[in-house]
């Protein structure tokens, strides 16, 4: 009996702690995310403000390469931090999922009724509606492309710029 209650303040603990893993990822994600955009636009602005203020473009496709370069950077390194928060996230995620199916998997060998409780006791803010019991519906891939978004806009817009400007 006292393994058992050893065992389930285990499970509980278990789970606390994910659950409070998966909240700090996403709280670590989108400071980085917000951070990102704020320092990203941050430079053009001055980039741009300090064109205006000078009044002089004599250097300007210098200036505009070396801010190319500083955003590429900024952003391939942003990137590569934001998916690797994402991916740990959503090994947290998967864990917890196989432990609560491990938990019903035990309750229904003991109870039919333990079974109803298959769909609902999961991470479902992570599932997809297609195939919330795969890995890919995990929603691992929708937050993969608001990733992308988030970082690639501001490139994509770069070079929209620089098409412009070579015109």
């Amino acid at each position: 009996m006292e393994n058992e209650t050893l065992l389930q303040k285990t499970i509980l603990f278990e789970m606390d702690g994910k659950n409070q893993a998966i909240h700090e990822y996403d709280k670590m994600i989108w400071a980085l995310r917000t951070g990102f955009l704020t320092v990203f636009f941050a430079i053009w602005g001055l980039l741009i403000k300090s064109i205006i203020d000078k009044g002089c473009i004599s250097n300007f496709n210098q200036l505009l390469n070396l801010m190319a370069i500083l955003a590429i950077v900024i952003t391939l390194g942003a990137l590569v931090v934001d998916s690797n928060y994402v991916r740990r996230k959503y090994r947290v995620i998967k864990a917890l999922n196989k432990l609560y199916k491990t938990i019903l998997d035990i309750s229904k060998a003991k109870s039919a009724v333990a079974g109803v409780f298959d769909e609902v006791l999961q991470i479902s803010g992570t599932t997809t509606d297609i195939d919330p019991r795969s890995l890919n519906g995990t929603g691992y891939w929708r937050d993969m492309i608001i990733c992308l978004i988030v970082y690639l806009m501001p490139l994509i817009a770069l070079l929209a710029g620089f098409v412009l400007l070579s015109k």
